[in-house]
């Protein structure tokens, strides 16, 4: 999806609106304009969406600056954007239960692209993209938006020089009560139809991925991202139906990273977990996928105590148990996933089949259940499928 992310930067530079895809399931649905001023730019997104899939290849790609080995990260500062570098994601999942123990799978999240500075109309360099998607057992709300920061309707940091990190895209706003993460509230409304109004929460019990934030994505060391979590997150808050409105509790987990050296023309996709387990211990697991290069994974397995343990290649075993058919596609959505030294012999699960984000970057985002040596619950990433 990254190669797809940054392919927009390079094509779709003259749009200057957003654009929000709706999705239902088993109905796509691009229509449905915020305001009437964004009729004018739907027809040049579209042709800008069909000039990005041209683009085969990132190989000739050297935007950004690159990630290397000795950099840190340090909160509450890096909770703000990274303008130097080609892509980042502030990223928000969760499982929401309401009182009669229905699942609601809620994703969350705010892309940042940099562009090519000889292409720029205005000093502004970057590309914004979002992505929310409400689930239940029948029904996905699925949405995807696009702005740019000249519109003034997008932003992430300290936007009014309030002390008070805040991310935001039109409407979807992610507002916290100081310069951390939390607590905040979260506000997203899909197609006109859904209203979910999340209050977060949690201590300040961030996990640097890799090493000390440092997160290695192959064998070779090529790829790499600065990347941290923070898994222990409260929500409770309502989600607003077309038919009612009810009250939920649930697990989160938030992600922010940021790289030019994630990716490269060898790059197949990759599969990813966060998984929270009824004992409070959680885990991710991450595996980039390359034509030249063998399977590798890393993760970290934070334990009850919240010490972090970094896991290594040779500390997992994966792999997918059974493939379903999901919008034409054979999809890995069943795992077993063995962690030896930690006793984990885990079995994984789809919340249901069709999780699929059909928006202009299709990928698989979903809820799974998780048994056997442990149970739990959490998400499963799939790109390049």
């Amino acid at each position: 999806m990254v190669r797809q992310l940054i392919a927009l930067c390079l094509s779709c530079w003259t749009m200057s609106g957003c654009m929000p895809i709706a999705e239902t399931d088993h109905d796509e649905d691009k229509g449905s304009l915020h305001n009437a001023k964004q009729d004018a730019y739907r027809d040049a997104y579209q042709d800008t969406h069909e000039k990005s899939g041209l683009i085969q290849s990132l190989s000739s790609v050297t935007l950004g600056q690159k990630i290397e080995t000795g950099q840190t990260i340090q909160l509450p500062k890096d909770h703000g954007p990274h303008n130097n570098y080609a892509i980042e994601w502030w990223y928000f999942t969760a499982i929401l239960e309401d009182e009669n123990n229905n699942l609601f799978p809620f994703q969350w999240t705010l892309f940042r692209m940099l562009q090519p500075p000889h292409e720029q109309q205005s000093e502004h360099q970057q590309m914004f993209m979002a992505h929310s998607k409400l689930a239940s057992k029948n029904q996905n709300w699925f949405e995807e938006r696009f702005a740019r920061p000249e519109l003034l309707n997008v932003g992430v940091g300290d936007s009014d020089n309030q002390g008070k990190f805040e991310a935001y895209l039109d409407d979807w706003h992610w507002q916290a009560k100081s310069a951390d993460l939390f607590p905040a509230q979260l506000n997203v409304t899909l197609q006109h139809k859904v209203i979910v109004s999340l209050s977060l929460t949690g201590e300040p019990n961030y996990v640097l991925q890799g090493n000390d934030g440092l997160s290695i994505k192959l064998a070779d060391g090529s790829h790499a991202s600065m990347y941290y979590s923070h898994p222990h997150i409260q929500v409770n808050g309502t989600i607003q139906l077309p038919s009612q409105t009810i009250n939920v509790t649930g697990l989160g987990w938030f992600d922010h990273e940021w790289s030019s050296n994630l990716v490269s023309a060898q790059t197949l996709g990759w599969d990813w977990f966060s998984i929270h387990m009824e004992n409070g211990t959680k885990l991710m697991l991450f595996s980039m996928r390359n034509q030249q290069q063998v399977e590798f994974w890393s993760g970290s397995l934070i334990d009850v105590q919240g010490q972090k343990h970094i896991l290594s290649n040779d500390d997992i075993k994966a792999h997918a148990s059974q493939f379903s058919s999901v919008r034409g596609k054979s999809l890995p959505l069943h795992w077993n996933i063995q962690v030896p030294k930690f006793d984990l012999n885990l079995n994984v699960s789809p919340f249901k089949t069709d999780q699929w984000n059909s928006g202009s970057f299709a990928y698989y985002e979903g809820a799974i259940f998780v048994t056997g040596s442990h149970k739990g619950q959490g998400f499963l990433e799939l790109t390049g499928y």
